[in-house]
């Protein structure tokens, strides 16, 4: 993802991402981010239920909680925006389970 957003002009914020989902909103697999980091080597687990999560900005690199308890700024200004996708990982193709959203329209 942090690829795609440097090719664009923009930077993702590296202190939010996504998560498992079960019975609680966020499980594990945790922290899973919008950047690589070469010593992260885990893999999706077949009928593991993930939210894959982008975090991108225009100037920020950290997101930073207001003390309403709820609002995030970035640390350096500009615009944020996010969006997520919940999918369950499978043997062939994942499950989007989110496609009805029609983001990809």
């Amino acid at each position: 993802m942090e690829t795609e957003a440097k090719k664009r002009g923009f930077k993702v914020i590296k202190n939010l991402g996504g998560h498992g989902v079960g019975k609680s909103l966020h499980e594990e697999p945790d922290e899973l981010m919008n950047y690589r980091n070469r010593f992260d080597n885990r893999r999706f687990r077949k009928n593991t239920v993930v939210a894959i999560e982008t975090f991108i900005s225009t100037s920020s690199n950290i997101a930073v909680e207001l003390k309403d308890g709820w609002t995030m700024v970035g640390n350096k200004g500009g615009y944020m925006a996010q969006h997520e996708h919940t999918i369950i990982i499978t043997d062939g193709q994942p499950i989007i389970l989110t496609e009805m959203n029609e983001i990809f329209n």
